[in-house]
């Protein structure tokens, strides 16, 4: 698969150094539009599970239309992770439209606490982990592993130049825990079970398999949840949208209360800019139903 080609990778480097950033969005934008068409599998993800976000009368034009602008969202967001290492706090307002709830995460460094980000596959979290970092906040992140060992060294390398910390995904909590419990600040995806281990439960109205690393870390350590999510103004800059804490009480909340919490914040983030939620995968693994079914959510009765 080309993705996973290292070649591609190390010449998709060399070039996103050396091209104008304005040329570069429009060049990935024309692939992912390709993509969009030939990826038969990732396209059909992206229908069902907007099939659940997207209120039910929505129409197929609209449901096509935010499946090919998460296309390019994500080829944006692939190009950012590149240009992550040329961040700076001179800089940063280029790449940086706005970072909100900053204040929220300063509160939990002055209270002796470390934290955990928890967010989407949405706009670009990689280079805003790097853009936190240069605000004063050490990021830990959970990494999952490509099949090719030197393609991650790629990523590790903008990783540690941009002064992130990572781990890798298997066998990661103990590791983590120790981090939070050192006041760093975790960053994890929450939006998808890629391990298969996870909490079944409701997200958006029907019961999936959802990570739950974050409840446990938070019960174990005292460390605050914060929901974050990152998304793309139209001038190509994103925006960091950080809320209101999730404060753990060990005496009331168990790990599914704080995962439902957390689910209904997430959900939100993603009715907001559901063309911006780059999710290929069949989240609800409704591949059982005939195919003139599988994008079709039921009314609710009257």
């Amino acid at each position: 698969m080309a993705f996973e080609n290292y070649y591609v990778y190390r010449a998709a480097l060399w070039l996103i150094r050396r091209l104008p950033r304005g040329f570069l969005y429009t060049l990935v934008g024309v692939i992912a539009e390709v993509n969009f068409y030939f990826n038969g599998v990732g396209r059909r993800g992206m229908y069902d599970n907007l099939a659940h976000v997207l209120p039910p009368e929505t129409g197929s034009f609209v449901r096509w239309r935010h499946a090919r602008a998460a296309f390019r969202h994500f080829a944006y967001s692939i190009v950012d992770i590149f240009l992550t290492p040329n961040l700076t706090l001179d800089n940063l307002e280029e790449y940086v439209a706005e970072i909100k709830g900053l204040e929220r995460i300063e509160a939990a460094q002055a209270a002796g606490r470390g934290g955990i980000l928890v967010t989407l596959h949405m706009g670009s979290w990689e280079l805003a982990g790097v853009a936190v970092g240069l605000m004063g906040v050490p990021i830990t992140a959970a990494v999952l592993k490509h099949a090719d060992p030197r393609i991650d060294e790629i990523f590790s390398e903008v990783r540690r130049k941009g002064g992130i910390e990572e781990v890798p995904l298997g066998g990661a909590l103990a590791r983590l825990e120790e981090a939070a419990a050192r006041g760093r600040f975790i960053a994890l995806l929450a939006d998808r079970d890629v391990k298969g281990t996870g909490m079944r439960t409701e997200f958006f109205g029907e019961v999936t398999s959802v990570p739950t690393g974050h409840a446990r870390i938070a019960l174990r350590t005292g460390a605050w949840i914060f929901p974050a999510v990152t998304y793309r103004a139209p001038d190509h800059r994103i925006v960091i949208d950080i809320r209101a804490p999730i404060i753990p009480d060990a005496q009331v909340d168990t790990e599914e209360s704080l995962v439902v919490r957390c689910l209904r914040i997430l959900e939100g983030f993603i009715r907001e800019h559901p063309e911006q939620w780059s999710s290929f995968f069949n989240l609800w693994s409704r591949t059982e139903l005939p195919v003139w079914q599988r994008y079709r959510r039921k009314r609710p009765p009257r």
